[in-house]
């Protein structure tokens, strides 16, 4: 790390993270995150400490990374899915393109605001007119599972360390309302 531009080597580590995603399953993509967080937060906290990197350089370097990783776990998930015949997918690069779920950054991830011990506030909508979903899923059941899975990704602890706790309480009415919910229904909510 000493070795490269700061801006190099966080392209590098943003780059494989991405590149988790085409891994064989989303757990061997989690293993690769938890050791590419540990990459990122050490080029971070050099760059902070050694004065390399202004206070907002610091937290842009951290969004990216989280933006970085939940690509990878949104696309790794999505590709396992098409896999197993849940859904087809019309972009095998990235499979979250026109895919009907929608995963909205809050808070300080969503103000690029990030710092080193920061959780990932998201909002979850899916769209089931779009969503390419093989017939007979049914969209809530399937979305909400995957967003299951994305949380257990980013934030269960095992022998590798986790990647970001995540908090999904600024969602819509969050003690009545699934993790996943329908675009429409979360429009109809906010118009009220």
């Amino acid at each position: 790390m000493l070795a490269a531009a700061p801006e190099d080597e966080l392209d590098r580590i943003c780059g494989e993270t991405l590149a988790s995603a085409a891994l064989h399953s989303p757990a061997d993509c989690g293993i690769s995150l938890r050791r590419l967080k540990r990459q990122a937060a050490l080029l971070i906290a050099l760059c902070d400490l050694g004065q390399v990197w202004s206070v907002d350089e610091v937290t842009a370097a951290l969004t990216r990374f989280a933006d970085a990783a939940l690509t990878a776990v949104v696309n790794a998930l999505l590709r396992d899915a098409a896999r197993r015949g849940r859904l087809t997918t019309a972009e095998e690069a990235d499979p979250s393109l026109a895919c009907g779920y929608v995963v909205l950054a809050m808070g300080k991830h969503g103000a690029h605001e990030l710092n080193y011990s920061s959780d990932v506030d998201l909002i979850v909508l899916y769209d089931p007119e779009r969503a390419p979903l093989t017939p007979g899923v049914e969209p809530s059941n399937f979305f909400v599972r995957l967003t299951k899975d994305l949380v257990a990704l980013l934030q269960d602890m095992n022998e590798h360390g986790y990647v970001f706790r995540v908090d999904l309480r600024l969602r819509p009415d969050p003690r009545a309302t699934q993790i996943a919910i329908a675009i429409e229904a979360a429009g109809n909510y906010y118009e009220s």
